[in-house]
């Protein structure tokens, strides 16, 4: 049975705007368990916050369409980082050109981005391994710091993977509000079959996402909720189809009842699993 897992949101420091971003990958496969949860809701300055506890639902047959499939989730940043400045500011490859090894992400009152990035990566990983799916985390918890950006993508080529999807969250105006999918431009590391199949799995992610009810965002991508960047580590060195998803403005208040809500996150784990499956499908 897998254990369950506490959906919660942390209590931290880390007021700079998402760019790019865990310490040791963990990788975990899915075995059958019967769904279960329980809840509890926190008072919060912001606002209430429902801590949760879920199990995966019973895998079949029917369900596994991802088995022998790779996943890569790396949930951006790390819990510790603002107390290691002189280990994130270390400059590494970042796919041709030099970039600090990580940030501390953004931050809303108390509620952190690693945190959120976190628990969004654990729903994923859950759902994915339900379906079949070997899933691998460039971070195993949200008190560490690190890894740096280079290393997360090259966890994808160390692993064999088939895709990596980077979770994030954005700190943008708190007028900004909606998703946005990132995918990496042809450059020094990312070979133009990479590029194209990456803009593919970004519109799979768009649309999986609004499918979900989710908004792409107006103050990027033209409306569309897909961008191609030159200056994404992860994703430069990812190796194979990446994407990083903005899942939305934590600045935003209604963005932030979604990141920060366990119904929430299981729209965007939710979502992010359909793009999966698509993609997988089609390759």
């Amino acid at each position: 049975m897998i254990a369950a897992a506490t959906i919660s949101v942390a209590f931290g420091a880390g007021c700079t705007r998402s760019v790019d971003d865990a310490t040791t990958p963990a990788t975990s496969t899915s075995t059958t368990s019967t769904s279960t949860s329980t809840s509890t809701t926190t008072a919060h300055p912001q606002l209430s916050v429902t801590t949760t506890t879920v199990e995966p639902p019973p895998t079949t047959a029917a369900t596994r369409e991802l088995a022998g499939a790779v996943i890569v989730v790396d949930p951006g940043h790390n819990g510790a980082n603002g107390s290691h400045p002189t280990e994130i500011n270390r400059l590494v490859d970042a796919g041709g050109f030099q970039k600090a090894c990580n940030t501390t992400g953004t931050a809303e009152g108390a509620i952190t981005e690693s945190r959120v990035n976190w628990e969004t990566a654990q729903v994923l990983r859950r759902v994915l391994e339900a379906r079949g799916a070997t899933v691998v985390l460039t971070r195993a918890s949200d008190d560490g710091w690190g890894p740096c950006v280079d290393q997360r993508g090259l966890t994808a080529q160390r692993a064999n993977a088939d895709l990596l999807i980077s979770i994030h969250a954005d700190g943008a105006a708190p007028s900004a509000s909606g998703f946005h999918v990132i995918w990496p431009a042809v450059g020094p590391t990312v070979s133009a079959a990479t590029g194209s199949t990456s803009a593919e799995l970004a519109g799979l992610v768009r649309d999986a996402l609004v499918a979900q009810g989710l908004s792409p965002a107006a103050y990027v991508g033209g409306d569309h909720g897909v961008v191609e960047r030159a200056d994404i580590a992860t994703v430069n060195r990812a190796g194979v189809p990446a994407v990083m998803v903005e899942c939305g403005n934590m600045h935003n208040a209604d963005d932030l009842a979604v990141l920060a809500s366990p119904a929430g996150r299981s729209r965007l784990a939710a979502g992010l699993a359909e793009a999966i499956d698509a993609f997988i499908a089609a390759h």
